[in-house]
């Protein structure tokens, strides 16, 4: 029983440790590392719901951030940045995402105009789905995807003359991981995961060279 209760107030004692270091680089890759693993893999690939790929890539991205084991409120190691303010910048547009129902249509709750091009149902639409091609390419990067992310958005917007949500000046931390170096891929040419995309899109008649 006291070897019990010494391992369990040990494990308290690391989970304390853990909460309070800083958050590094290396905390950042594992979540990276995770996304590609799911957004490679042809099973969570579809043509009918193409945008499910890029809603279900987000949102594994905001639980992979919520439940890493260091300190959310101070900055990342060489980022002007915490992990809380990151969460901010991307729990709205997931959170619109899912309102429109292109995550499931069955969670949609916003009043949708079909007939009008430039309802902000299709602005997230057509970026979703373009974004969901990217990251169905074999040398696709989780982190370029949310790159292209901004600016396809920014630019829907645009010209349908919809106000901007990000503020002047805003400087994607996308951007700051590029610059820095981490902004990598991983790939293994021996993995049979590239067989499977290579045999998906034999299936459904794509051009892999549509996905760079």
């Amino acid at each position: 029983m006291k070897i019990a209760l010494l391992a369990f107030f040990l494990v308290l004692c690391k989970v304390g440790v853990d909460a309070k270091r800083q958050c590094s680089q290396v905390d950042l890759k594992k979540c990276e590392l995770m996304l590609t693993e799911y957004t490679r893999n042809p099973d969570n690939w579809s043509e009918e719901h193409k945008s499910i790929l890029y809603c279900e890539f987000v949102q594994r991205r905001v639980d992979c951030y919520e439940n890493l084991r260091c300190d959310h409120t101070r900055n990342i190691k060489g980022m002007d940045l915490t992990i809380i303010k990151w969460l901010g910048l991307i729990k709205p547009g997931l959170k619109i995402m899912r309102a429109l129902g292109l995550c499931d249509a069955t969670e949609s709750t916003i009043e949708i105009d079909y007939d009008n091009p430039c309802d902000e149902y299709y602005i997230q639409k057509n970026c979703s789905e373009y974004l969901s091609d990217y990251l169905k390419s074999r040398y696709a990067l989780t982190c370029s995807a949310m790159l292209k992310a901004s600016p396809c958005f920014r630019t829907g917007r645009a010209k349908c003359g919809i106000p901007q949500n990000q503020p002047k000046g805003f400087v994607s931390p996308y951007a700051a991981l590029a610059k820095q170096g981490h902004c990598r891929l991983f790939y293994d040419p021996s993995d049979p995961v590239f067989q499977k995309q290579e045999d998906y899109r034999t299936k459904h008649g794509l051009d892999y060279f549509a996905y760079f």
